[in-house]
């Protein structure tokens, strides 16, 4: 595939090929070297929804092939690939137990299970617009929260004996 700004073989053209945008570019790099999420790679590239945008983009054929060789290409130059990885991080695992480094033994298998995709870390981030909502909208989903979280506590203080006393005037403390 050829890089932006190169022009397609008459062939690929009429085959009806495209070639990538410089956007849809910056998105890949992003992506793929700068370590980001799809979502920020796309914020990052520019797009208006980049949630949305991030997800249509890598169900691009023509930006999923052009992924696919930079990756390859990134293997090719570093000799980095999952199967190494995931068996380098298997050694450290191993060797991190066997020397009783338990916290760093867990690190290394957590690292494993998600390069090979099977330990996903999921975040969901509601966005509410609220200036649009009045006071009274916002005490109530405020209170609907309250009530959302008492419900999963649990009270473990332990009941205090009150211990009664008169009070007294302060006047006769300072004499």
């Amino acid at each position: 595939m050829p890089n932006v700004g190169e022009d397609l073989p008459k062939e690929q053209r009429l085959a009806g090929h495209k070639r990538l945008t410089p956007q849809q570019q910056q998105f890949l790099d992003m992506y793929l070297h700068k370590d980001m999420t799809q979502t920020e790679a796309a914020r990052q590239a520019g797009y208006k929804n980049p949630t949305v945008q991030a997800v249509r983009l890598l169900r691009n054929p023509v930006v999923a092939e052009r992924l696919q060789e930079m990756r390859l290409e990134t293997q090719a130059r570093f000799g980095v690939t999952i199967d190494k990885s995931i068996r380098d991080l298997k050694k450290i695992r191993d060797q991190a137990w066997e020397m009783g480094k338990f916290s760093d033994a867990l690190r290394a298998e957590e690292l494993r299970l998600k390069a090979a995709g099977l330990l996903i870390n999921k975040q969901h981030v509601v966005k509410e617009e609220i200036t649009a909502n009045t006071k009274q909208d916002i005490a109530n989903k405020l209170a609907e929260y309250k009530r959302l979280a008492e419900s999963r506590m649990r009270n473990v203080t332990p009941d205090v004996d009150v211990i009664e006393h008169e009070p007294q005037d302060i006047a006769e403390d300072s004499r």
